[in-house]
């Protein structure tokens, strides 16, 4: 029970996140473009990219986290790296990629609706 309610959470929380973003996007594009078959294609355009642009930071995150702590901790004579520090990296990565995955699916939603 305590996995499943923490991905719910975590869902819950990425899609309020995903929402934010594009109702932000809904009225820049507003203020730019009055057609509305322009506004939905732009905004399927502009949810498409900003989902693969979260993916790919998510990715980064989670896959470099550990080299670029070490390189810090070597160059920039930062404390070093622990259990919980790593752990808190994934976290913000999973939320990420989660955002991205939440946007690209929405962004599917909204270009069917052309």
């Amino acid at each position: 029970m305590g996995v499943a309610r923490v991905a719910l959470e975590l869902i819950a929380t990425c899609l309020i996140y995903s929402i934010i973003v594009i109702l932000v996007d809904f009225v820049i594009i507003l203020v730019f473009q009055r057609d509305l078959s322009q506004i939905v294609y732009i905004l399927s355009f502009a949810t498409f990219a900003e989902g693969g642009g979260s993916l790919t930071i998510g990715g980064a995150i989670a896959s470099f986290s550990p080299n670029l702590g070490k390189i810090s901790e070597t160059i920039f004579r930062s404390k070093p790296w622990d259990a919980k520090r790593l752990k808190e990296i994934e976290r913000t990565a999973r939320v990420w990629i989660t955002t991205g995955l939440i946007l690209f699916l929405l962004g599917l939603l909204i270009s069917a609706l052309q």
